[in-house]
């Protein structure tokens, strides 16, 4: 849809807050509403409270464009997840809950499921969604872009089409998606939608955030939102994109089989076939209490970040190769 101007252009931050108890909680909303009729995007960051690429490239983002060269209207949520990030951890100490897990929400849930459920009705009155993810605390993400793979549906090529213009070099199509995501909602509702992953370790690589900002400015230019768009800041699309599948999930991850010390074999995007070693769990004597390997054929999409690990934690994630 396009959205037509009820009030002047204009550039502002304000407040969504929410209630938790006795204590509010206040989510900051950055608006740029431009000067011309066009889509309106929304861009979620720090879903995750210990992930910060994506509040970089919001920043960013508010400080760099205007309304004057804005169609349409941006909206930005730097911190979509106060409860993890004040405590900079995934998952909301308030409720021991993942956001990215309970979506679409209840009015009348845990606090994290009422925040859910605020989201998703930004996510209602969207044309377009972008997620910004990454690793985190614990996990090593290749960077990357998802989307929703269904090139029979118009849904799907409109999805497929926005990957491509965000200039990730990788991209990860899923057939399926598993329930409680804001992407999830947004399939749900008709809101294409988009997402990344990066390297993440609580540190924001600078290849990384160039990424997810020309990637950003690249999604708004193909959208129809950029009335100026300067070619330095987009940059050059990448020469080549590879394009994996799978379903993404990464509750789907193998986990490890013993506690200790993980010292892997292989890096990020390896290709790897079933029962190669990805690495081993030793003990602090030196003895190797377990022998990583891989459990199918595929691409090495995401491995155990901090070494210390204990039995039962999510250790690596195979996305599978198709022709």
């Amino acid at each position: 849809m396009n959205h037509g101007r009820s009030e002047p252009s204009v550039k502002r931050s304000s407040l969504l807050k929410l209630e938790n108890g006795d204590e509010s909680v206040s989510i900051p909303l950055l608006t740029i509403e431009g000067q011309a009729a066009g889509p309106r995007l929304l861009v979620f960051a720090a879903v995750h409270g210990d992930e910060y690429e994506g509040v970089e490239t919001i920043l960013r983002l508010y400080e760099r464009l205007s309304p004057e060269e804005l169609a349409g209207t941006l909206v930005m949520l730097p911190i979509a997840n106060p409860y993890a990030y004040r405590a900079g951890v995934r998952i909301s100490p308030d409720d021991d809950k993942n956001l990215a897990r309970v979506f679409p929400g209840k009015p009348d849930g845990t606090v994290t499921e009422r925040l859910a459920y605020e989201l998703h009705g930004l996510i209602a009155g969207s044309d377009f969604l972008l997620d910004l993810h990454s690793g985190g605390t614990h996990y090593s993400v290749a960077t990357l872009a998802g989307y929703y793979h269904d090139p029979g549906s118009a849904f799907g090529r409109r999805c497929r089409a926005a990957a491509e213009a965000f200039g990730s070099p990788l991209l990860w199509g899923h057939e399926s998606i598993a329930p409680g995501r804001s992407v999830s909602s947004a399939q749900a509702l008709g809101v294409p939608w988009l997402y990344t992953e990066a390297y993440g370790g609580r540190r924001i690589r600078p290849e990384d955030s160039a990424l997810f900002y020309s990637g950003a400015l690249r999604l708004m230019n193909h959208l129809g939102m950029l009335a100026r768009s300067n070619p330095a800041e987009l940059g050059e699309a990448p020469a080549e994109i590879r394009t994996i599948h799978g379903d993404g999930n990464f509750d789907e991850s193998v986990v490890a089989a013993a506690d200790g010390f993980f010292v892997p074999d292989v890096p990020l995007l390896a290709e790897l076939r079933a029962g190669e070693r990805i690495g081993t769990i030793r003990s602090y004597g030196g003895e190797v209490l377990d022998e990583v390997r891989a459990s199918s054929d595929g691409v090495l999409v995401m491995l155990l970040g901090t070494p210390i690990v204990r039995s039962g934690d999510s250790i690596y994630l195979i996305a599978p190769i198709r022709d």
